[in-house]
């Protein structure tokens, strides 16, 4: 049995007019989520991420497509019994351009799922790539080249299963099933489709199971992810269904159409989920912190980004889900100390405004007490600083100097950053 065909009986347009409403539909609806989620990660990052600069990519091809669609539906093709039709060289040269550019839509369908592919698997590389793990590393690796090898086997089967290029936009004589139904290149995207959508499924899960993250999050991650398995089901019911159709193209849009649809649902769930949670990557909100950029401060920050999705010990990655602040983790651990850095001066600790004078002007200079630990390693000593006193004593107090609002022993240019020992005023001037 040939899995060729005899050309679907004639249908008049408008048979095939409420295909070409929906297609329209289902390509606005695919572009407003693609737009909901690249504004929204905007608004709440001010900034793109690599997949989502992909995702918008996608809008290119999605639109060539429905718009030759909308051509190749008016026109017509040459997968038609045309026995007994009434044509004209004009409808005869309609059909040969319609035929012509269904070649082009075989191509630019596939092109809207691979690149919403590549943006589901940029999006993994971020949540687990930088865990360092090697079986990641290598399994992402794969998926890349799988991506694209399957994509060049779409690109191969449109273009190679016809013997003699120019027949697969030639009307009469009747070229042959293999030349104007394409049933090499439906079998190809949906084996291909269907393959690496279960991949970029069953990927996922396996790390989120495998992760510390609660059980609840695990299942709610499990479920979005999981949404890509619709995708694999409608690439694999639609094939039988067109060929059941002798592959009438109208029937062959509307499938391709609402395969699009699922599969621009199930890449942008996770990012339109975290927008509706108000969770995810935000930007940071600027607060005034003078030990940002402390060693203690530091090592809270690296604690508390300590990878979740690790399922063990070894190795630190970001957490995306939610923002840190390290210097509030600090200060409930130490509140009555401010740790000083080593590299930033000791002005930033001040507040620029408690330096404006009622008239408009800027003092140049500003006097604060300086403690130093004498318990205080060499390299890395802590003080506590104060407009009226000590603040928080961690040991005994060898001497008070008198700063600049620069960093610097007032009337000197030494820097506090030098904090052990720190020499007195006196012997700074010699």
């Amino acid at each position: 049995m040939t899995l060729y065909s005899s050309a679907p009986a004639f249908r008049p347009f408008s048979d095939d007019k409420p295909t070409l409403l929906i297609s329209w539909w289902i390509t606005a609806l695919c572009s407003v989520v693609i737009a909901l989620r690249v504004a929204g990660r905007f608004v709440r990052v001010e900034k793109l991420f690599l997949e989502d600069k992909v995702t918008a990519l996608a809008l290119i091809p999605l639109f060539l497509r429905m718009a030759l669609i909308h051509v190749v539906l008016v026109y017509g093709t040459n997968n038609v019994l045309l026995d007994g039709q009434q044509l004209f060289d004009t409808d005869i040269s309609h059909r040969a351009i319609g035929s012509g550019l269904v070649l082009l839509t075989r191509l630019l369908y596939p092109a809207v799922l691979w690149a919403l592919k590549v943006a589901t698997l940029l999006f993994l590389e971020r949540l687990v790539g930088s865990t360092g793990k090697r079986r990641y590393t290598w399994t992402l690796l794969f998926l890349r080249v799988f991506l694209a090898a399957t994509f060049g086997a779409v690109v191969v089967s449109d273009l190679a299963e016809c013997p003699g290029f120019q027949n697969y936009w030639t009307v009469t004589p009747d070229p042959g099933g293999r030349c104007r139904q394409g049933y090499g290149n439906l079998l190809t995207v949906a084996v291909c489709s269907a393959l690496t959508d279960l991949m970029l499924v069953i990927f996922p899960i396996t790390v989120v199971v495998s992760s510390r993250l609660p059980l609840g999050r695990k299942f709610m991650l499990s479920i979005l992810f999981c949404l890509g398995l619709f995708t694999v089901i409608v690439s694999i019911y639609r094939a039988p269904q067109i060929v059941g159709e002798h592959g009438y193209q109208a029937t062959r849009t509307m499938w391709a159409s609402a395969e699009i649809l699922v599969a621009t649902i199930a890449t942008n769930a996770q990012a339109l989920g975290s927008f509706m949670r108000d969770t995810g990557v935000k930007k940071a909100k600027f607060t005034y912190d003078p030990d940002v950029n402390s060693a203690e401060a530091r090592a809270a920050q690296r604690a508390a980004r300590k990878d979740v999705w690790d399922d063990s010990d070894d190795g630190p990655a970001a957490d995306h889900s939610e923002s840190v602040e390290p210097s509030a983790k600090l200060r409930e651990s130490n509140p009555s100390t401010i740790a000083l850095s080593r590299t930033a001066s000791q002005d930033s600790l001040i507040p620029r405004s408690r330096f404006a004078l009622a008239n408009g002007d800027v003092m140049k200079t500003t006097t604060i007490r300086v403690t130093v630990s004498a318990a205080a390693e060499a390299d890395d000593r802590i003080g506590t600083l104060s407009r009226h006193g000590s603040v928080a004593n961690r040991g005994p107090i060898e001497r008070t100097v008198l700063a600049s609002g620069r960093g610097t022993v007032r009337g000197t240019t030494v820097p506090l950053q030098s904090l052990g020992p720190l020499p007195s005023v006196e012997d700074s001037k010699r």
